[in-house]
């Protein structure tokens, strides 16, 4: 039995970039690992590529199925899954080639080991890389049920001044999880249309009995232009919509306290940002001038976001969000697009 899987989804991904993904993976310095790649219906050679790569390593596991999405895929992987530990890999990024030995050599020392592990990051752009900085000390960890729900919280923290440059951490990469904590509470990914990390790192860290942070950053994070971040998306109102039902659902299930919940509000600032960028003020929009402002004002005068305002301080934010606080509540949304645009251009320099 391999020590450690990596489990990568494959759809509509360049072969240059899944080759890149994959060799991280395959050449990584521990070699009892086991590669499982789902090729998640993908309508180009992506299982194709999957299959020869199995051919070639016999540690390399393909499953084949139709499209369901991210988080339909990620279970695909999951049931399959044999090793004791597991991370997750997007297919347009990598990791560095010790981050099985580094993550095997630090448990082997530990007598108690956490549930899952959270991991420093680097985020790439094409001209250069940024190890970010890391939000604690390394080898913190939360065990207490309030400092899980303060590291939940701090999940929501990625638009604040106090975060500094700490990169948003509610994701399901950058990650190693027990198999077994994950099987015996039965937490895999909520199939919803978009946002399924967050999410799963909500549920994962309330059902943790230990969760640790390490400084060391191994995953690359690879900042694409046309990524499905920043694509035009019709439907992207509706999805934020099942995103944020689905995070107050998780709220009061648990019974989450009022600051927290809170602080969710800084998810929904997130999800007016989405609506504006990806919808409404696109270019692709097919519906200009006063009737797109109409249309993007009547949905933020509903539920949740009719709030957001009354929950997000200014004072809070970072720099740049307050830039973005003040144009969204002016609702000069048109103009929030321009800066973001500019903001955008300097990162990639």
């Amino acid at each position: 039995m391999a020590d450690i899987a990596f489990i990568v989804p494959v759809y509509k991904i360049s072969y240059g970039m899944l080759r890149q993904c994959v060799d991280s993976i395959v050449d990584q310095t521990y070699r009892n690992i086991e590669i499982i790649l789902v090729d998640d219906g993908s309508p180009d050679d992506g299982g194709k590529i999957c299959d020869e790569r199995a051919k070639l390593d016999p540690r390399v596991k393909v499953v084949h199925k139709p499209n369901g999405g991210l988080s339909s895929a990620r279970n695909a992987g999951l049931a399959i899954c044999t090793s004791p530990w597991v991370a997750f890999v997007d297919a347009d990024d990598w990791v560095d080639l010790d981050f099985a030995e580094s993550f095997l050599d630090r448990v082997k020392e530990q007598e108690t080991r956490a549930d899952f592990y959270i991991y420093n990051q680097y985020r790439n752009f094409e001209t250069k890389e940024i190890a970010r900085e890391p939000h604690y000390e390394d080898g913190v960890r939360f065990e207490k049920y309030g400092e899980r729900e303060r590291l939940q919280t701090d999940c929501l923290l990625g638009p604040t001044k106090a975060n500094g440059k700490k990169p948003f951490i509610g994701h399901a990469w950058a990650k190693v999880f027990s198999r077994a904590f994950l099987e015996e509470n039965g937490l895999t990914f909520i199939e919803v249309p978009y946002s399924e990390d967050l999410l799963f790192f909500f549920y994962t860290v309330e059902r943790a009995r230990v969760v640790e942070y390490v400084t060391k950053p191994v995953y690359h994070y690879r900042y694409v232009d046309d990524s499905m971040v920043n694509r035009y998306n019709p439907d992207a109102d509706q999805e934020e919509k099942i995103l944020l039902e689905k995070i107050f659902e998780f709220a009061e299930r648990y019974g989450k306290r009022k600051k927290f919940i809170e602080r969710l509000y800084l998810q929904v600032f997130k999800s007016m940002r989405r609506c504006v960028y990806k919808k409404y003020y696109h270019e692709n929009y097919p519906t200009k001038g006063l009737r797109r402002f109409l249309e993007c004002e009547k949905l933020f005068r509903q539920e949740p976001y009719r709030n957001v305002y009354r929950y997000v301080k200014f004072l809070e934010l970072d720099k740049s969000n307050r830039i973005t606080y003040i144009l969204l509540r002016s609702k000069l949304y048109g103009l929030y697009m321009e800066t973001r645009r500019l903001y955008r251009k300097i990162c990639r320099r």
